[in-house]
């Protein structure tokens, strides 16, 4: 009876290891087991942060939810947000969601699209695209460049596409702000593969909240913290395509700081000081600095309390409030 037990003892151990060779291995092959894991927390349920706020804005916000757009790729939809009150055209924010590149949703822009359709009396457009690493880099920036083409072929007389701002936070934040380095920038569009579907005079501005804008930062920086070296990898390998993305020139190519010019719109960069890329929003300060550009900058560099990743969207808290307030301003003086 004994030997019999301790079969089965060695038996429920031997298929236990087995499980975690097979999973260890899956996780050093391919990126999508951690990019699923990853993903599992951008795509919780969308909160509502300051409801009063919320409540008042929506009363005076007409919403077309889950419209389509031609695409190569999948997750081809967007929302519109329009203010009621406007009967003519009005200018228009186009944002592109957050979610490490490989998860996330339109609908996490919900409440900040509904204030400020309302306060500053712009349609915001919040698109979805296919995350990695069934979709890699630049496929995302692409399907900004589709979404326009497809809002221009629509010809909607309430959107002043000629009057646009493009953002985004997070992930969504780079990928909003390199198509507006691409389409202030011809040659950076050709090296790209992206066609130029605007004319950079209708670009009003752009906005950036916490986003890895010069994402080369990534391989030449030290990364503190066991679990935000994980995310930067499968975040990496996921978008890039390769397991040594550290050397990829795509990695180069996407770093947008190196490639604005004179061209660019004025902008707005935020980013909080912990597990976030402040860093990296800094750097396109001073570049945007150097190159005699309007920019406004919100970070909290020299500050203790923590400030972390996408903290902006949290309106109950002062920071977030002031972040508002400061778009707010930023999109009325150049819309």
């Amino acid at each position: 009876m004994k030997k019999k037990l301790m079969k089965i003892v060695w038996w429920v151990l031997g298929i236990i290891l087995g499980l975690a060779l097979v999973t260890f291995i899956a996780f050093q092959v391919s990126p999508k087991p951690s990019a699923m894991l990853i993903a599992r927390a951008f795509n919780g349920e969308v909160k509502i942060s300051d409801k009063k706020a919320y409540d008042n804005a929506a009363k005076n916000v007409t919403v077309s939810l889950d419209k389509t757009y031609q695409s190569k790729f999948k997750d081809n939809t967007y929302d519109v947000y329009y203010p009621k009150s406007s009967q003519g055209t009005v200018p228009v924010l186009l944002w592109v969601h957050g979610g490490g590149y490989v998860g996330g949703d339109k609908e996490g822009a919900k409440e900040f699209a509904t204030r400020i359709a309302s306060d500053a009396q712009v349609a915001v457009v919040s698109m979805n695209y296919q995350v990695a690493p069934s979709s890699q880099y630049p496929n995302q920036v692409v399907q900004v460049e589709e979404l326009i083409s497809a809002l221009k072929k629509q010809n909607d007389k309430r959107l002043d596409l000629s009057n646009l701002f493009l953002g985004g936070d997070s992930a969504g934040g780079q990928i909003a702000l390199q198509f507006a380095a691409a389409q202030t920038n011809p040659s950076y569009a050709k090296q790209v593969g992206i066609s130029q579907v605007l004319d950079a005079k209708t670009i009003k501005g752009a906005i950036s909240y916490c986003g890895p804008v010069d994402i080369k930062q990534m391989a030449d920086k030290t990364i503190d913290g066991k679990a935000m070296k994980f995310f930067i990898k499968t975040v990496a390998w996921s978008l890039i395509g390769t397991k040594n993305w550290q050397k990829d020139p795509k990695l180069f190519e996407a770093s947008l700081v190196d490639h604005v010019t004179t061209a660019f719109p004025p902008t707005y960069i935020t980013d909080g000081n912990a597990y976030s890329f402040q860093d990296q929003g800094l750097a396109l300060v001073s570049k945007l600095t150097s190159l005699n550009l309007p920019v406004t900058g919100l970070f909290y560099k020299d500050q203790k309390k923590q400030m972390t990743h996408e903290y902006q969207f949290n309106y109950a808290t002062d920071e977030a409030k002031a972040c508002y307030e400061q778009t707010l301003n930023f999109v009325n003086q150049y819309k």
